[in-house]
């Protein structure tokens, strides 16, 4: 067969178009996901992460999790949301959080919607306030129980005003012995560590703070 040089161009800067988009960043996706999950109402069908377009109308800047009578050891973390420039405080932004149980599995009750049939029921949101503070009371939650390697974690997304959802790499515990090995996969660290240093409070609670610093989106 013979292809003449101007279709050889052709099918050449085609081809580079096409890897170019199949290795968009998850910055681009993540704002067409967002855009495209806003006009669906809640039925969720294309982002099995997604979360903070089912914000409640009623968030605060803190959040309780877990149901009455939910086994666990109490967990609140705590934090600062700020702007690109790692120095003021951003309010507003929504942060969705969910995690496993003592089991290591996302817990369902059976009548979940929207993400709640991925994410289970411990799952919460919050808006920060004036000075960018979230906090969440939770309990902590065990690794997955199918797979060894992953450190337990809290997953958690964000959205601000004029910025998509997007994810952040899970929270993780500094005592807990997978972190060691997955250090490197650290996929978006929020600005500052992941890692989670947890104290115990006077009443027996576990604390730890997470600060997260947003990104910069190109328009």
């Amino acid at each position: 067969m013979i292809y003449k040089k101007g279709t050889i161009a052709l099918c050449i800067a085609g081809l580079f178009i096409t890897l170019n988009a199949c290795s968009q960043s998850p910055k681009k996706r993540d704002k067409n996901l967002k855009t495209e999950i806003s006009t669906e109402s809640t039925n969720q069908k294309k982002c099995n992460w997604c979360g903070t377009f089912e914000v409640p109308e009623n968030v605060s800047w803190r959040t309780i999790i877990p149901p009455k009578g939910e086994s666990g050891n109490k967990l609140i973390i705590s934090g600062t949301v700020y702007f690109p420039d790692g120095k003021t405080p951003a309010k507003d932004v929504i942060v969705y959080v969910h995690h496993t149980n003592t089991k290591g599995v996302y817990p369902k009750r059976g009548n979940e919607k929207g993400n709640g049939k991925y994410h289970g029921y411990l799952r919460g949101w919050m808006k920060t306030d004036s000075n960018g503070r979230y906090e969440l009371e939770t309990i902590r939650p065990a690794p997955y129980h199918s797979h060894d390697g992953e450190p337990a974690h809290i997953h958690y997304n964000i959205e601000a005003p004029d910025y998509p959802e997007y994810w952040l790499t899970g929270l993780w515990f500094s005592d807990d012995p997978r972190v060691n090995g997955y250090k490197d996969k650290i996929e978006r660290n929020g600005g500052f560590s992941n890692i989670v240093t947890l104290t115990k409070d006077e009443n027996n609670i576990l604390r730890g703070t997470r600060n997260i610093i947003l990104e910069k989106f190109e328009d």
